[in-house]
Parts: C-alpha cells; structure tokens; sequence
C-alpha cells in the first residue's frame, strides 16, 4: 500500500477525535458572524462603518445594470439584527436576516455537540435543511429582489 493510500484510508475512518471538527467549525462560524456584525457600526448615509471608516463602496451590480442588487443590504441586515433591530433588519434585506439566524442557528448547534461531545445531538434532516434553502432562495431572496425591481420596498439611497 502507497503512502498516499494509507492517508486516504486514515482520512476515510474519520477516527472520533475528529468527528467534533465541524461542530467545533460550526460554532466558530456562528461566533465569527456574530462578532463581524457587531464590530461594523451602523452609520449615518446607510453605510456601516469599521473602526471609522466607510466599510464597502457602491454597489457594482446596481452600477452596471441600473438594477437593485439582490444582495444590497445584507450586511446592514446583520448589523441591524445583531443589535436587536429584527424589523430594521428585515427591511434591509430579508434574506440577510434569515441567513444571519441560519447561521447563528448553526453556532448554537454545533455548541452544544461539542459541550455534550455528539457530533450527532440536535441532527436536523438533510431535506428539511435542503427544503428550507429553496424556500429562502425563492421567497425573501428572488421574489424581495424582483418587488425591488418593481419599486417595493427599495432599500434608502446611498
């Protein structure tokens, strides 16, 4: 057997030890989202600011097609709902602020599989996860962008 092969066989086995790698991940990634969100302010001129600086520029996609983005207004609906603002949130970009519970949701998940050390606790079904993201990809993300398109609820100019 080559080298390669017995690496391949130990990564294959997935020993336990490694098995609360992507709790472990998951929890950082909720923990990491949560701080970014908290560390960019809101600011004046519907713009986030970092340590005092404008964070981000104009809109690229807007810029090119004269179209809202469908994206514009995520980051600030982070921010918003990271401090409480679930309506403020929502408004900027609905999809942000599922996306953001989503993930924190996750955070949450892969905490307690690793304080309880079961990679397996609080299992969600695979179709429910995969159910879910197409209901958001189709509700609040491309049917929010296409009313935006149309003039409902446009995000403040900037």
């Amino acid at each position: 057997m080559s080298r390669i092969e017995a690496v391949l066989d130990q990564i294959a086995t997935f020993p336990e030890r490694n098995r609360l790698v992507w709790p472990a991940a998951m929890m950082v990634l909720g923990l990491g989202a949560l701080a970014a969100s908290l560390i960019l302010q809101p600011g004046s001129h519907e713009w986030c600011y970092f340590l005092g600086h404008r964070f981000g520029g104009p809109c690229g996609f807007q810029s090119a097609t004269g179209l809202p983005c469908p994206s514009c207004g995520m980051t600030r609906s982070w921010v918003w709902l990271a401090r409480g603002h679930v309506i403020r949130a929502f408004t900027y970009n609905a999809a942000g602020a599922i996306l953001f519970l989503g993930v924190e949701a996750m955070g949450v998940i892969g905490a307690v599989r690793l304080a309880f050390r079961d990679p397996d606790k609080w299992r969600i079904p695979s179709r429910f996860v995969s159910s879910t993201v197409i209901v958001w990809m189709v509700g609040p993300y491309l049917l929010v962008w296409i009313a935006r398109m149309f003039g409902v609820n446009p995000l403040p100019p900037h």
